[in-house]
């Protein structure tokens, strides 16, 4: 079996018929520009308007206002120390002065408006390891598509460009296919609403200057001459900015107002516009449509679900970006054939784990310290509402209730046998034992909560202190304690047998 036809490619560009072959760039396929013979650099002009400015920064809130984390690939020790460089390199680029990288993950977000977006990765070699320094963003005016591959513009080749060096630009593109690599441009979308928009907001300027100023009419006789005219006009014309004026004894002054204007129709195409500049941005109309039609409840919690669903789709494509990125720190490192960490970001709706051991850690040693309020943030649990039917919650020691106090003692009926005693008599020493043992603990634990001064600090205090505490005393009464159940069990077991 010839398997070199399964390698070859029959569907790019050079077997298409429609692409003429030695062009030195393929031209950019949108529709919107082709027709209105214009570039990309109308995208800047699009995002001066106030309304589309305003939608992008609300898309681009709601990406990088969530956290992000990095997921080893594997559990072995290279796999692991992959995913610490990957760490290591976003907590360096996220203090960079110049290119935070909270403004390059922003910048990739924006293929979805451009159609396409780059970073170039400006490595540094430290501590023996290649890390990226900071990503520099680099505008789409340097980037052309030959139809097999992208190319950057220099000074050298202002024409044809350059390729790409390997692993040093990071390319994003949205809605990309073989006819249109350059990405389908969300502000393309836009340009005819902003046009629209603005040269409605011209004639409604002049709608409101022609009519919302009342005319000043002035009469002279029929001998007046030219001179006569023009004084008279110049004197009315001041007469509307000023509260007196100076008028010839023959000449009579009228003022009114004109009826039948309807500027409305200038505000409804202002209106129309920036609704089509939602659905195109964040798919949703209802903060610009409120005020004209109203809104419910079930309105607003569907298009904030839309909006939402957007974000995360910024946020996928934000994602599958930095994963190649860490697919080259991971090669330059550790090695090709290590699986790569993974670039997620944390969801909204699931508290983060850590958060949760943390939070459970403090509860447990500081006992009715700890506000509901804090605990709700943390754990993603909504407020109760007065009135509203409450589920009563298990704790792990099977009490029901919302108490934060956690008895120690084991469920236990009014009477025992002999053996059940026995056991109630060992599990309570256990517990003294062990509280004995944990003495020094609680004391490091409580005197590291007492010297933070934010809840926040006391968590991150709580998780440096835990590695370093003592539970060699705890592990010694719990072996003793084991040994004792089981050779109890077994002694009982033998009994009943007989």
């Amino acid at each position: 079996m010839n398997n070199d036809e399964l390698l070859r490619q029959i569907a790019d560009h050079t077997s298409d018929p429609n692409f003429v072959l030695g062009l030195s760039a393929l031209p950019n396929p949108d529709e919107v520009l082709r027709k209105a013979g214009l570039s990309h650099l109308v995208y800047d002009q699009v995002m001066t308007d106030g309304h589309v400015i305003s939608k992008v920064i609300d898309r681009r809130s709601g990406m990088l206002r969530r956290e992000w984390v990095v997921d080893a690939g594997g559990d072995s020790a290279l796999e692991k120390r992959a995913a610490e460089l990957c760490t290591l390199a976003l907590a360096a680029m996220a203090e960079h002065e110049e290119y935070p990288l909270e403004n390059s993950l922003g910048c990739l977000q924006e293929a979805a408006l451009r159609g396409h977006r780059a970073l170039e990765v400006v490595w540094q070699y430290r501590d023996g390891s290649w890390l990226p320094e900071f990503l520099r963003d680099i505008p789409n005016r340097r980037l052309i598509h030959t139809g097999i591959e992208w190319r950057l513009l220099t000074t050298e080749d202002q024409g044809y460009g350059v390729p790409f060096p390997a692993r040093k630009v990071l390319m994003a593109t949205h809605m990309a296919s073989t006819d249109n690599p350059y990405g389908e441009a969300l502000l393309s979308r836009c340009y005819w609403p902003y046009l629209f928009k603005h040269n409605g907001f011209k004639w409604w300027v002049t709608l409101g200057e022609k009519y919302g100023i009342p005319w000043v009419i002035g009469k002279l006789g029929g001998n007046a001459e030219e001179p006569q005219r023009r004084d008279l006009l110049n004197k009315l014309v001041a007469l509307v900015m000023d509260a007196a004026a100076v008028l010839p004894k023959d000449a009579e002054v009228d003022i009114k107002g004109l009826e039948g204007a309807t500027p409305d129709v200038h505000a409804g195409l202002i209106t129309v516009c920036n609704a089509e500049i939602s659905k195109v941005l964040v798919g949703q109309t209802l903060s610009t449509e409120l005020d004209q039609k109203g809104g419910s409840r079930a309105a607003t919690e569907t298009h904030s679900e839309l909006r939402g669903e957007i974000v995360e789709a910024d946020s996928k494509l934000v994602a599958r970006v930095m994963n190649r990125l860490f697919a080259w720190i991971t090669e330059l490192n550790v090695g090709a054939q290590i699986v790569s960490p993974k670039f997620k970001w944390v969801d909204e709706d699931v508290p983060p784990t850590a958060w949760a051991e943390v939070a459970d850690k403090a509860i447990k040693a500081m006992p009715g310290q700890v506000p509901r309020r804090w605990a709700w943030e943390k754990f993603g649990i909504p407020e109760e509402m007065a009135g509203e039917e409450m589920i009563p919650v298990q704790l792990d020691n099977g009490v029901s209730g919302q108490t934060t106090e956690r008895p120690a003692a084991f469920a236990r009926d009014d009477e025992f046998t002999e053996e059940q005693q026995a056991l109630e008599t060992l599990a309570e020493k256990v517990i003294k034992e062990a509280v004995s043992a944990l003495a020094g603990n609680e004391e490091k634990i409580m005197a590291a909560v007492q010297d933070a001064s934010s809840y926040e600090e006391a968590m991150d205090k709580l998780l440096a202190l835990y590695p370093g505490l003592d539970v060699v005393g705890l592990e010694e009464v719990l072996a003793r304690t084991l040994l004792a159940a089981d050779l109890f069990g077994r002694h009982t077991a033998q009994e009943e047998s007989k």
